[in-house]
């Protein structure tokens, strides 16, 4: 059987994760926290990267508020022209704002370069055994990721995990998968 491509299976998976309650999703995803907040991956970054998620992906916003309990410095991207991101410094008070792309994103230009950002929590779609991934379409990641230094975790539901498509060369794994059983 040969692979699906990554637009079809982007629409694919879309759906499949709609049809997943958000009472379901947070009831599944309280485990994965859990197992992020213990992993040494966690414990040493004292800085993370990371969405504003939308009500499809993975729910953030109790890992925002861990890493501000624990006093990691927390970074949330803008997207930018030539499909480029940006993160920028948050803390509890900073003012968001809906791009273009139906994401939230942080209205502040206190910039984070990639050396000061220990661990990226990188999200997606679809996720190989591997560790590759398709997103959203854009390859927004994929770029940032050609010269990220430090260390990635995805956080994803079983639904997500599927290797019955292919990557291409430029695609980069994240480097641990958080699996919501």
């Amino acid at each position: 059987m040969s692979p699906i491509n990554k637009k079809e299976k982007r629409n694919q998976m879309i759906q499949t994760l709609k049809e997943i309650s958000l009472s379901e999703k947070g009831r599944r995803a309280q485990a994965i926290y859990q197992e992020l907040f213990a992993s040494q991956t966690w414990q040493a970054a004292r800085s993370i990267g990371i969405i504003i998620s939308s009500e499809i992906e993975f729910p953030t916003a109790p890992i925002i508020n861990e890493a501000f309990l624990t006093q990691k410095k927390v970074a949330v991207p803008k997207s930018m022209p030539g499909r480029r991101l940006v993160f920028h410094w948050i803390n509890q008070n900073t003012a968001f704002y809906t791009s273009k792309f139906g994401v939230q994103e942080p209205d502040t230009e206190n910039e984070a370069i990639k050396e000061q950002i220990d661990l990226l929590i990188v999200p997606g779609l679809v996720f190989s055994h591997q560790g590759k991934r398709i997103g959203f379409g854009g390859g927004f990641y994929d770029r940032y990721l050609v010269d990220y230094q430090g260390e990635t975790v995805s956080l994803l539901y079983r639904e997500q995990l599927s290797d019955d498509w292919q990557a291409a060369e430029y695609d980069i794994p994240v480097k641990q998968l958080f699996i919501a059983e």
